[in-house]
């Protein structure tokens, strides 16, 4: 207390002197001084631990925003894609498709695949997860949200389309003519094919002659060939007329007989091929 009497009183002496060399009043000096001795109390009193003084504004610094500190603005990881894109059951396209991410759509990253421009996200249209390629993606990065690792799921097993039925077919039953030097015969003939083997039997009128074909299916399976023994014996070749055709064109006994057949309505004309 007396420290801040011997203070006032220095004060109003520098008051007096300064209005009679500068030009102020008595009462500004005296104003002017009670000021300054406010202020020493204050710091006085902040050094002796009564209370805390103001901090200059100059000091004062805002605390940086998540933004500005490098961290994720949201807890979430998010993505978007800018053209539609599928989401599959693994990270290929050999997988199953389960749905489709649509440009505008938000899916949530549940986890990441290392090496891969894929992740696994919410399917956004329905419940559980599937693969998302991250190709047209928002964003590739999500280092920041500690999302866990996928496990790749088996690569499916690619499955074996079964080849087409030929559309040449030589198997079933055939009505077929053989024909020379004015001689004609006709009758049943029923075929198999195991593999690219074929194997028929024939019977023909007048006088029940019989037949017995061997011979292999060509490539394409549009031509056959082979051997036939019974009623005679050679070797015979024969053409299906066109694909899913009824009918076949072809000769006996290196082209001495006319050989054709059909499944049903008439013979095809002309009867021999080639």
């Amino acid at each position: 207390m007396r420290s801040h009497k011997v203070v006032l009183t220095s004060l109003l002496a520098l008051a007096v002197l300064l209005a009679a060399c500068g030009g102020l009043s008595t009462e500004d000096a005296i104003a002017t001084g009670i000021a300054q001795t406010q202020q020493i109390s204050e710091l006085e009193t902040a050094a002796a631990g009564g209370g805390p003084t103001a901090t200059p504004a100059a000091q004062q610094t805002a605390a940086p925003s998540a933004t500005e500190a490098g961290e994720p603005t949201s807890s979430i990881a998010l993505v978007s894609v800018t053209t539609d894109t599928n989401c599959r059951s693994g990270p290929s396209q050999h997988y199953t498709l389960i749905t489709t991410v649509r440009v505008g759509q938000q899916v949530e990253v549940l986890k990441t695949f290392d090496g891969s421009d894929y992740v696994v996200v919410q399917n956004p249209n329905s419940s559980g997860d599937c693969w998302l390629w991250l190709r047209y993606a928002s964003t590739s990065d999500f280092s920041d949200y500690n999302l866990p690792t996928a496990t790749q799921p088996p690569t499916p097993t690619p499955t074996i389309t079964p080849s087409p039925t030929p559309s040449f077919d030589w198997s079933g039953n055939w009505t077929i003519r053989v024909f020379h030097g004015g001689v004609e015969r006709t009758g049943a003939m029923s075929c198999s094919v195991t593999g690219m083997n074929l194997t028929c039997s024939a019977v023909t009128n007048p006088g029940a002659f019989a037949y017995s074909f061997t011979g292999t299916i060509a490539a394409g399976h549009q031509n056959a060939s082979g051997t036939f023994g019974g009623t005679g014996s050679g070797n015979w070749q024969a053409h299906i007329t066109a694909p899913g055709s009824a009918q076949f064109i072809g000769n006996l006994d290196m082209g001495s007989w006319e050989f054709c057949g059909t499944r049903s309505g008439g013979f095809p004309s002309p009867c021999k091929w080639p």
